[in-house]
């Protein structure tokens, strides 16, 4: 049983693993990704900001899905007596597949097609691993949990990647597949209670209509001075969290966590969060010429 994988990571526990996977596991939040999105749109190459961000929504979206309608309970719960919860603040939802290793794959890997370097998907690779070694020693995911979002994390963004080659020309067709994404999840609304599931949603939402309306009335440039760059990374840092925590404390004050109206706010905040980094806050760029 895959179980007894679990068992057998918690026994090597010692300082230096506990540091080491809690680390890796914390490359696979939020915060990072925003660093990292930050730097690759605002800095190195807006089409492949882009892409990652919808792949990575799509993937996250259709990973709380899944997560909702197999409904698998995690390790620690199944076998408290053997397992420790070792990352509790990660570990609300299902276990299956995970989405910590589903969106580190898709991240990861959607890099790698879209920069087709081989080093990529070497590095990507080991790190993935290591993102699934991590998840099973911390005691939240069993091995199938781990293996089956890996290929998924892989399998979507060789899709998305085959999507946009094939299209990526005809910006109008590609935009009316991202929102034909949007439609066709939609009816899950109803369907899915998660707080994930609204969470990555939103952000899809908000990734597809963040960038048509960069590309149709902003369209800025990543022609410019290195100070500029970094402002508009450390800027954009502060402003996507300050909206992620702020709308947080505001909608927790009109509704409880659970409730149909809390799932419609964290839809809205992170719908917020990705329309704001891509369509609005590069507005400022052109505004203030930084």
């Amino acid at each position: 049983m895959t179980i007894d994988i679990v068992v057998f990571l918690q026994e090597l526990r010692n300082g230096f693993f506990d540091f080491f996977f809690s680390f890796i596991s914390f490359l696979g939040e939020e915060y990072v990704y925003i660093l990292i999105f930050g730097i690759v749109y605002y800095t190195y190459d807006k089409k492949m900001g882009e892409f990652m961000a919808i792949t990575l929504g799509l993937s996250a979206t259709v990973n709380t899905i899944i997560k909702n309608i197999v409904a698998a309970p995690r390790p620690f719960q199944k076998y408290p007596d053997l397992v420790e919860n070792l990352r509790p603040e990660t570990a609300g939802g299902k276990s299956f597949p995970s989405g910590h290793t589903q969106n580190f794959s898709t991240v990861l890997f959607s890099a790698s097609f879209f920069t087709k370097k081989k080093m990529f998907f070497i590095v990507s690779t080991i790190l993935v691993i290591f993102m699934m070694l991590s998840r099973m020693y911390l005691g939240v995911h069993f091995l199938e949990d781990v293996i089956v979002a890996a290929v998924l994390g892989l399998g979507i963004a060789y899709l998305m990647y085959f999507v946009y080659d094939k299209y990526h020309a005809d910006t109008v067709r590609l935009h009316r597949l991202y929102v034909l994404f949007i439609i066709v999840i939609l009816p899950f609304v109803v369907i899915i209670n998660g707080e994930d599931f609204f969470k990555s949603y939103g952000l899809l939402i908000g990734f597809v209509v963040g960038i048509m309306i960069e590309k149709k009335y902003v369209n800025f440039t990543l022609d410019v001075k290195l100070l500029h760059k970094v402002l508009r990374v450390a800027f954009g840092l502060v402003i996507m969290v300050g909206i992620q925590q702020g709308f947080k404390l505001l909608f927790g004050i009109f509704a409880e966590e659970g409730t149909d109206l809390m799932n419609f706010f964290n839809m809205l905040r992170y719908f917020l969060i990705a329309f704001g980094g891509f369509g609005l806050y590069p507005y400022l760029f052109t505004k203030f010429k930084f």
